[in-house]
Formats: structure tokens, sequence, C-alpha cells
């Protein structure tokens, strides 16, 4: 059985992996339009999850979040990607419809920033790890650790000036 699920793969296809995606591209396992919900998946699935670059294109965050929760078993590794938000990558495409801020997944750590989802949800990630990409690029990627040192910091005041592309984020499923 496949315990690891590429959500909203495209034409990132992963082997190992259930690639499901909402158009059935060469080498799609599943097609399902993610902002259908229940998944198509039983609870307590996946050990591994990867969402990069799906999160700012679907209609609630929130509610793919608690599939991909659902879908997860206990301890599992979610891997997502986005556009930053002052990248002009995040705002040039008209069919994202979400930012995303370093500190946006703070929002599923219950105890982090009063967790505004309703209380009796029982949704809750550890973020293991968030990185800021400034850039992949050979030259410019040498900056990366440079805007990682205070997130908050640079988000403040430089974040517009000399902007990101890509937030990366690893949680594991807390149930």
């Amino acid at each position: 059985m496949v315990e690891k699920l590429n959500l909203g793969c495209g034409t990132d296809i992963r082997p190992g992996y259930i690639n499901l995606d909402s158009y059935k591209f060469k080498g799609v396992d599943k097609v399902w339009d993610i902002n259908k919900t229940p998944l198509p998946f039983k609870d307590n699935t996946f050990k591994e999850v990867i969402i990069s670059h799906v999160l700012e294109h679907v209609n609630d965050v929130v509610k793919t979040m608690e599939e991909v929760w659902r879908i997860s078993k206990p301890g599992a590794v979610i891997d997502i990607g986005v556009p930053y938000f002052s990248s002009l990558n995040m705002v040039k495409d008209p069919t994202h419809k979400h930012f995303f801020a370093a500190a946006t997944f703070d929002f599923f750590e219950r105890g982090k920033l009063g967790n505004y989802f309703d209380k009796s949800s029982k949704i809750n990630f550890k973020i293991i790890k968030r990185t800021i990409i400034y850039s992949n690029n050979s030259f410019l990627k040498i900056f990366n650790p440079l805007v990682n040192l205070s997130q908050k910091f640079y988000e403040r005041f430089f974040a517009y000036i000399f902007p990101s592309q890509v937030l990366e984020v690893k949680l594991k499923v807390v149930k």
C-alpha cells in the first residue's frame, strides 16, 4: 500500500507516491478536484504528503488543511511549498487566491496565534521547519540564510524591498 501522497502534483510526478491532480496529466494516478471534500481517502492513510504550489489555488486553505490532517497518520510529515507574499510570482498569476507569510502556518499549530479556527476542531500540526527562499538562482541564493536570520524582521522591514520567492514549511501531524 502506498503511504505517500503528492497532492496537486501537476506534472511533478513522483514514483512511490499517489500523484493526485484535477487534470489527467501523464502519470497522474488519481484525478480529483481538491476543492471537493472530503478527499477520496480514508482517515489515517498517509505518512507523507507533499503540497507543492497548490494551497495558493484552493478555495479554502483551512478546509484543505483539515482534510490533509484527516487523511494523514499520526506523526505524518507534510511538506508544503507556496509562493511568498511579496513575490512577483504570487501576484502575477491570476489563479492565486491566497498569500503566505512565515507565520501563516502558526494558525494550524495549537497554542500559536490563539488558533482562530473552530475550537471544536481536532486538527493540529507541529511546525518542524519553515524557510523563506529568497532565490534559487545560483548567485542570489547566498541571501537565503540572511532572510531567515529573523523572519519577522525581514518581513517587517525588507520583504517588499528585497522580495523572496517561496516559503517552504514542514509540518508534523499531531493526533
